[in-house]
């Protein structure tokens, strides 16, 4: 056999053709026509040598380290704790910062000296501290004298007198009056992470404290002596700018607290809305609306790629960690204590990212390019319900017009009360926009475009009582939290007679969310909230948000006249703003297929349009995708699978249950439904469902239903669970709510085979 001169040397003149391309078992002789084409082949396709096997492992063992010596050289390392001059912090604690070149700790007492004797002797006598001036006194030194120390607070005899609350000077004293004093060289900040930097040094992110001189309601009686309010501003700082530790703990804390340097931290701040939140245990808690801005993000390449759970509030901003910006300074922590004016350039710039906490938070970047994830888990994670993209697609109309309402108000100031009702079925992106709205109204603000103004938002969802919503208002904007009669009073106050009452000259939108909940017998809540931005320079406007279209008719006319005719109506999404709200959260992970996505959207748009069905029916599809395929990386989420997902979301237990509900269940179901919708109440009477019900059957020859048998039926409902309804004695006064999806239950009324003139009803 003949060889090229290109693979001369590879395949040897004396080795058969057959050898070289052996032949299938089980075929017949090559011909020579065969061979000879073989032949040729052969020629033409090389064999190279291959290397020995110990040789290419070493080879990509030597290009492994060498990559990962070079990214490492990129690298930041998250510590866990540090050591600066004796002392230990680690992540989660709070500490004294130096603010100041010439920053001498020398100056600063340790002890507290007694204000009747000026010494701190005798040890074994207790000294107990005013609860408003913060001096210490012997309890011994008192007159008269004191035998315990008292519960509960406790005031000096000067305090006592009435005479002007005394204190000493920020620069003298320990390191806590200096601080509370207002003074420059110290300042308080929680530890939320601390690193490395590739050139060894050392890094903390810290969030800053502010005391109440510092917030816009200046200090108020209501405010402890030791109280500090927790911001949103987070600045990196080297680790020598760290002097001792301090405590922060929360009202039930502080009586267990050790030491001179506790504080009380009850409340949240935010300086550019001028609102407060109350706070939990856990500093770092995840809210977006509250997350702290660090105003410094870090690259993907910069990034370490491995968290501990104290360093998740990085993460969930898509960055792995903090970086050291430009100009910051490490030694001492001078980038920052009073903060920039509002407006300025520095000001826009360390705030820019904190804007990704309000409203619908952006999709972190690991969610879509996470190591070691695949593409399909990736996919589940964007298509999650907590996952909400940065901008709602397919609500650009509705988008204008609140971010009109807003401008105009904000323009307007105090010369006329505003409101605005927003309405839709569940699902349409109602608070979601909003909520984006006032995000990039915040930018506008913040970048002098706009006047500056505050933002609260009331979910009548976590209210205790519709009342509450004096008490959350006004504990948004002061930072007290009083009952519902002494906050209704102090807010008329505030948004009467000009505003003199209130604490801020900057206009405030307020946002109640699921506002039917507020309805009472008497509509007062309602009255009031819409009342106050009528008023004469109350530089208040009101958005309200609710899934009922019509309830401003429903309400009183006081009521209704005040809320005026400006609205907003939310449309259910059609199919084709679904499959682009699918596919946007789906950008860069091709894992679905296009008919699957719009398989999808159809089903759902036919029922309701409610987006977040749709999401979540995708996100199942691609759970069965996963769990059907092995390789799951390379595979697609098909038609098959879609409607696999389809089909479990139908068979479910409660849908079961409703398609076995006899003939009259299922017209109370219907009844219960309709009337539900049309009251705007999620509870409804027997006595109004009752009437509904005999309306059905006359209108379509169906025989006369007794109250007894009605009651009969909604008793079986009950004990079914599809229902919530009072006991069965109760019979015209019985309320009941339903248990089960309304769009679930709107499914199988329209597909109802028994009871035909279901399917011609709305809704």
């Amino acid at each position: 056999m003949r060889t090229s001169a290109r693979n001369a040397g590879k395949v040897s003149d004396s080795k058969p053709l057959t050898e070289v391309f052996p032949a299938t078992r089980g075929t017949p002789a090559l011909t020579e026509r065969k061979r000879a084409a073989n032949s040729k082949l052969a020629d033409a396709m090389p064999a190279p040598e291959p290397a020995p096997a110990s040789k290419r492992a070493h080879k990509a063992q030597r290009k492994r380290a060498k990559k990962a010596k070079s990214s490492e050289k990129h690298l930041r390392q998250f510590l866990s704790s540090v050591t600066v001059d004796g002392d230990t912090f680690s992540v989660g604690d709070d500490a004294y910062l130096r603010m100041t070149d010439d920053f001498d700790e020398d100056e600063f007492t340790e002890v507290e000296l007694c204000q009747m004797c000026g010494y701190t002797e005798p040890q074994e006598v207790p000294m107990i501290e005013c609860d408003r001036c913060l001096l210490g006194y012997h309890i011994t030194c008192l007159r008269p004298p004191l035998t315990n120390v008292p519960k509960g607070d406790w005031l000096c005899p000067s305090c006592v007198s009435g005479k002007p609350r005394r204190g000493r000077k920020a620069g003298a004293g320990t390191a806590r009056e200096h601080l509370l004093a207002g003074g420059k060289k110290l300042a308080l900040v929680h530890i939320q992470a601390l690193w490395q930097e590739p050139d060894g040094s050392k890094c903390f992110a810290g969030r800053w404290y502010e005391v109440p001189e510092n917030t816009h309601t200046g200090r108020q009686k209501h405010h402890a002596a030791r109280e500090v309010f927790l911001t949103r501003l987070v600045d990196n700082n080297g680790v020598e700018s760290l002097w001792r530790l301090a405590q922060v703990c929360l009202p039930d804390a502080f009586a267990q607290a050790t030491g001179d340097d506790a504080f009380i931290c009850e409340y949240e701040y935010d300086a550019v809305w001028q609102r407060f939140r109350r706070r939990t245990s856990d500093v770092n808690e995840d809210d977006s609306d509250w997350a702290a801005s660090d105003g410094e993000a870090a690259s993907d390449e910069e990034a370490d790629g491995t968290f501990k759970p104290q360093y998740a509030f990085w993460a969930e901003k898509g960055a792995k960690g903090p970086t050291k910006g430009k100009g910051t300074a490490v030694t001492p922590a001078l980038n920052r204590h009073k903060a920039p004016q509002q407006g300025g350039s520095e000001w826009i710039e360390a705030q820019r990212d904190s804007l990704s906490g309000l409203g619908a938070a952006e999709i972190p970047a690991s969610s879509r390019q996470g190591e070691g994830a695949s593409p399909l888990a990736r996919a589940q994670a964007v298509l999650a319900l907590t996952a909400n993209p940065r901008t709602m697609p397919c609500r650009d109309s509705e988008r204008a017009a609140i971010t009109s309402f807003v401008e105009e108000s904000l323009t307007a100031g105090s010369s006329s009360g505003r409101c605005l009702y927003v309405s839709g079925v569940p699902g349409t992106g109602k608070t979601a926009t909003v909520l984006e709205t006032m995000r990039s109204l915040r930018r506008k603000a913040e970048a002098g475009h706009l006047p500056a103004f505050q933002f609260v938002e009331i979910n009548s969802l976590r209210l205790p009582s519709p009342q509450h919503a004096y008490t959350h208002l006004y504990e948004a904007l002061t930072g007290n939290h009083v009952g519902p009669t002494t906050a209704a009073a102090s807010l008329e106050e505030m948004f009467s007679s000009g505003g003199r009452g209130g604490t801020s000259k900057r206009v405030t939108v307020l946002l109640v969310d699921e506002m039917d909940l507020l309805v009472t017998k008497k509509q007062t809540v309602l009255y009031n909230l819409f009342e106050w931005p009528v008023r004469k320079g109350s530089r208040l406007a009101v958005i309200g948000v609710a899934n009922t279209m019509d309830l401003p008719e429903r309400l009183l006319p006081r009521i209704a006249s005040r809320l005026g005719s400006r609205r907003v109506v939310f449309q259910p999404y059609t199919r084709q703003q679904l499959e682009t709200i699918a596919k946007t959260r789906l950008e860069g992970l091709d894992v679905f297929e296009s008919r699957a996505i719009e398989y999808a959207a159809r089903k759902v748009a036919a029922v309701s349009g409610d987006v977040r069905r749709c999401l979540e029916l995708l996100r199942r599809a691609a759970e069965i995708t996963e769990a059907k395929t092995k390789q799951a990386a390379a595979s697609m989420v098909k038609m098959s699978h879609v409607d696999d997902a389809i089909n479990e979301m139908f068979q479910a237990t409660h849908m079961q249950m409703m398609r076995n509900c006899c003939r009259l269940e299922k017209m109370l179901l219907a009844a219960v439904l309709m009337e539900s919708r049309a009251r705007g109440h999620t509870d409804v009477m027997m006595e109004n469902v009752h009437v509904r019900l005999e309306g059905l059957c006359q209108g379509h020859s169906e025989p006369n239903v007794a109250v007894g048998a009605a009651v009969a039926a909604a008793t079986r409902l009950g004990s079914k669970r599809l229902i919530l309804a009072d006991p069965g004695a109760k019979r015209l006064y019985m309320r009941m709510s339903l248990n089960v999806p309304v769009d679930d239950l709107s499914h199988i009324l329209k597909h109802e085979d028994t009871i035909e003139w279901l399917k011609d009803l709305s809704f």
